[in-house]
């Protein structure tokens, strides 16, 4: 939707943060932040970032065809402008704007939480395709709308992409779209000005407090999603304080989840296998078993927030039941790698304490009795370091840990892995340190046999590691069937 450079100043005078002030005028398409992404007549958002300026940029964007130019500043370039206060806090409005506000015509559900927000989405897809409807999502593996797929590189993009992504499924005939909202784009205000029908908690842990700072920043972020004008009704796990603290201050409809006692939908029992994992839950709608061909008791909690989601936007019990059930998992989470005279091999995103946690006791409940879990487990660099000790605490809960190297970026291997060894001391575990995390897996399963369980954690599906500041293509999974491809034959007995 094309508008003029003035018209969507007018927009913004009722934005506090705003105070736009216009130099010239334009019609402007759609707003951009990549300069090498322009393409004649869009709006040049100059976004200032922490490795780069936007407005660095404008002369490039300008060359592309740019009719105009976002900044926070004037520049010296040849084209009219919209000088406000803080570009990031008006990309949202103005994004909508220029796409004609496509969530008008949706029916949105927001997913956010430490961990589970991709399964917890795709299962919610899975339950509204199953139910004849064409529905979207948006998240870490993507965008998907009917058989079309369109990549993108954060969980939850940036306003302008989300905007562009939110106008394609309504012009392509979506109507229901589950969104994953991560803590940094909330704080960053890329959903800003979406009202969503259903907010999803599905639990809080330390997680990013490189970018916020302390746990309770991190907690408001995601909090705010909840507030009144940012959704119609909650779905809220309540299953540790911050789930409990959320659900107790809401102004919207909500609705209780989890294991513990006085949750609205409580989760009776969680059994998980080689064939997927199965709840049994007692709430409004009686009591219900839900089965999904998902590993790990942990989908227990996400099929459950998925189920009743799908309850909220009007499927009946059995849709919403069977639909869970038609769910494929999701790429790298729980991901099993089974091969001849050799362990089971579970590749996982596990990250964080709670999840890291929840692998390793799964990894119980798969191994034959008497057999053993292996845990192959990287230390991330520059991300979340008061949090490494823990992680290293709860890795020794295996039978052996490798301990390894996932993506470092600029920081040193040697220096992430001495800091992961120090939540090691005291802690009786068999320790195996080997920085090529190729190496270290290849150390996991030769040291494996059939029966035991090995658990690759920390990556999922994530096909870049960064060492030394070099980027490699590396995928857990597709390492670990090629190992077991070269795996020398067990002996005959």
């Amino acid at each position: 939707m094309a508008l003029t450079l003035s018209e969507v100043a007018e927009l913004l005078h009722a934005l506090p943060v705003a105070d736009p002030q216009c130099r010239g005028d334009a019609v402007v398409g759609p707003v951009v932040m990549d300069s090498r992404r322009v393409r004649p007549g869009d709006l040049f958002a100059a976004v200032p970032g922490g490795c780069s300026d936007g407005h660095d940029h404008a002369g490039q964007a300008v060359a592309r065809g740019a009719a105009a130019l976002l900044v926070q500043r004037w520049l010296d370039l040849p084209v009219p402008q919209l000088r406000v206060r803080r570009v990031r806090r008006v990309l949202a409005p103005v994004a909508a704007a220029l796409q004609g506000h496509p969530a008008r015509g949706l029916r949105l559900v927001a997913v956010t939480g430490t961990n589970g927000k991709t399964t917890t989405s795709l299962l919610l897809h899975a339950a509204l395709l199953s139910a004849g409807g064409r529905p979207g999502v948006i998240g870490t593996l993507g965008s998907r709308l009917g058989s079309e797929v369109r990549a993108s590189a954060l969980t939850t993009p940036e306003a302008p992409e989300l905007q562009e992504l939110l106008r394609w499924m309504a012009d392509g005939g979506g109507r229901d779209v589950v969104v994953e909202a991560s803590s940094i784009a909330l704080e960053q205000g890329r959903l800003d000005g979406l009202e969503v029908d259903l907010a999803v908690h599905t639990g809080l842990e330390e997680e990013h407090l490189d970018f916020h700072g302390t746990i309770e920043q991190y907690w408001a972020s995601k909090a705010a999603l909840f507030a009144r004008g940012r959704c119609r009704a909650a779905l809220v796990r309540v299953d540790d304080p911050w789930g409990v603290r959320l659900a107790r201050q809401l102004e919207v409809p909500c609705t209780t989840f989890g294991s513990a006692a006085g949750a609205d939908v409580r989760l009776e029992r969680v059994s998980t296998g080689l064939g997927g994992t199965s709840v049994l839950l007692s709430g409004a709608d009686g009591r219900v078993q839900l089965d999904v061909p998902l590993l790990g008791r942990v989908n227990g909690v996400n099929a459950t927030a998925a189920y009743l989601a799908a309850r909220h936007l009007g499927l009946s019990r059995e849709q919403a039941r069977a639909g869970v059930a038609t769910a494929v998992a999701p790429p790298g989470r729980h991901s099993l790698v089974v091969a001849d005279d050799a362990p089971l091999v579970v590749v996982d995103f596990a990250h964080t304490p709670a999840a890291l946690r929840e692998l390793i006791s799964t990894g119980r409940e798969l191994a034959a009795p008497g057999r053993r879990v292996l845990l192959v487990f990287g230390g991330r660099g520059e991300r979340d370091r008061a949090k490494r000790a823990d992680l290293a605490g709860v890795a020794a809960g295996a039978d052996l840990l490798v301990l390894t190297c996932d993506t470092t970026e600029r920081e040193s291997p040697e220096q992430v892995l001495a800091e992961y060894r120090l939540g090691l001391l005291g802690r009786d575990v068999p320790l195996i340190v080997e920085q090529d995390r190729r190496t270290a897996i290849a150390l996991a399963l030769a040291a494996g046999q059939a029966g035991d369980v090995v658990l690759v954690a920390g990556r999922g599906a994530e096909v870049t590691l960064t060492l030394h500041g070099r980027a490699q293509r590396f995928l857990d999974h597709e390492v670990v069937e090629e190992l077991l491809e070269l795996r020398e034959p067990a002996p005959a007995a």
